[in-house]
């Protein structure tokens, strides 16, 4: 009797503990056995506690070496310094790649981190702006037909910044592969295996590289160079997985190429990119004149307009807007800007063709806004009334637009059903 009262009464604080832990059914304090196995089980739940503080401490190690490296190089620079970066697309593009790949890293194995950042996560990018950066930059490349050389020594047409490196060069060839643009990649990829090859990386690294390289070659009908390269690949790496489907590919017959032309819109934008801000027009009419337009109310104001076409008309007036109407502008619609979207307001879907932040302001949110559309009074002489919010009104809100890293809205029409 006394033994079974001295067992019931020193297994009083491991029941207690099942009870106040475990939210589901008592099915140890059924069971003598079950108890009796407790004694032996702590053992168990020591040995894992122990590895988990090996593993959280390894973990907090790893975090303290990633603070104190990102730390030392962000005290590097003052704030305009960064910015000034940032302003630059290598420094635009290296910025969002440390959000998205090493921040991302920490975020991921720290969920608790996660947590105590809830205002700032929404603010943070994404994969998919990683890989919109990237296509950025080959969308720059294309438009203003810059060398890859240039681009990854951080020179666009004498605008300098950060060089990349050669990770950045085959990360950006891949995305080009991706998006389709093969002779884009094929130059980005080219330059990644010379890098590589300089700089004595891994094998295996250099074989991942060539194994999609090979592949843009084979879409773009350059089938020698492809074999010539799947044949260097197979010797470093024959794992590698694109090194595999370059081998699939190869042995297929009659594949026919999916390269992107450029498509005629295309190249008259580059052309439009190139010319010289001296000259508006490629050629000089009879109609083309500069003159000062008298205002339509005051007469001793004169306005700046280039006269572009005059079947239709179409005019550039210059010197148009103040720095301070901008910057007033600017600071008004922070904070009210939302992406972008194609279609209807209510209906519209983010796109890729359309990227940008975009904001309205009308007349009556901002004495500035109200004078500009003054003054394009004053100077076309039409109506700009701005009936809101039934309408019908003569002119749309002031739209400003804040495009990122290689932002461009593709060339396209506008239908409007309302009559």
């Amino acid at each position: 009797m006394r033994t079974g009262l001295r067992f019931r009464w020193s297994c009083l604080p491991l029941i207690m503990l099942m009870i106040m832990t475990s939210p589901a059914s008592a099915d140890v304090v059924t069971s003598s056995d079950k108890i009796l196995n407790l004694a032996s089980q702590e053992g168990s739940l020591l040995s894992v506690l122990k590895d988990y503080i090996s593993e959280e401490y390894d973990n907090l190690r790893d975090l303290s070496a990633f603070l104190s490296a990102r730390s030392k190089s962000f005290h590097l620079s003052n704030v305009e310094e960064r910015q000034s970066i940032a302003e630059h697309p290598n420094g635009a593009y290296a910025l969002i790649k440390l959000f998205t790949t090493d921040w991302a890293n920490v975020l991921e194995r720290n969920p608790a981190f996660v947590n105590k950042l809830r205002e700032l996560k929404d603010s943070l990018p994404v994969r998919a702006d990683y890989e919109g950066a990237m296509s950025a930059i080959v969308r720059l490349q294309r438009l203003y037909r810059m060398q890859v050389p240039d681009i990854y020594s951080g020179n666009y047409l004498g605008y300098l910044g950060p060089p990349l490196g050669p990770t950045d060069a085959f990360e950006v060839g891949r995305q080009a592969f991706v998006d389709g643009y093969l002779a884009e990649s094929i130059s980005w990829l080219e330059l990644a295996a010379d890098k590589q090859r300089h700089e004595a990386l891994s094998p295996q690294t250099l074989a991942h590289t060539l194994g999609l390289l090979g592949r843009a070659y084979f879409y773009m009908n350059r089938t020698e160079d492809a074999r010539q390269t799947y044949e260097e690949s197979l010797a470093l790496n024959p794992e590698a997985s694109d090194v595999i489907q370059l081998g699939v590919e190869l042995n297929v017959s009659d594949t026919e190429s999916y390269g992107l032309t450029s498509s005629s819109w295309h190249d008259t934008m580059s052309e439009l990119c190139q010319w010289s801000q001296t000259h508006r027009v490629a050629k000089l009419r009879s109609y083309h004149v500069c003159r000062y337009k008298p205002s339509l109310y005051l007469p001793y104001v004169r306005f700046q307009e280039e006269i572009l076409s005059t079947s239709p008309y179409a005019s550039l007036f210059y010197n148009f807007v103040s720095d301070t109407e901008i910057s007033q502008i600017k600071n008004y619609i922070r904070g009210r800007m939302k992406r972008g979207r194609v279609g209807e307001a209510e209906d519209g879907i983010i796109s890729p063709i359309r990227t940008s932040d975009l904001g309205w302001i009308d007349d009556h949110s901002l004495d500035d806004a109200n004078r500009i559309s003054l003054r394009i009074k004053a100077a076309t002489w039409l109506e700009v009334d701005q009936r809101l919010p039934e309408g019908p009104s003569s002119s749309e809100a002031f739209q400003v637009v804040n495009y990122g890293l290689g932002g461009h809205y593709d060339a396209h029409i506008d239908p409007f059903n309302k009559a």
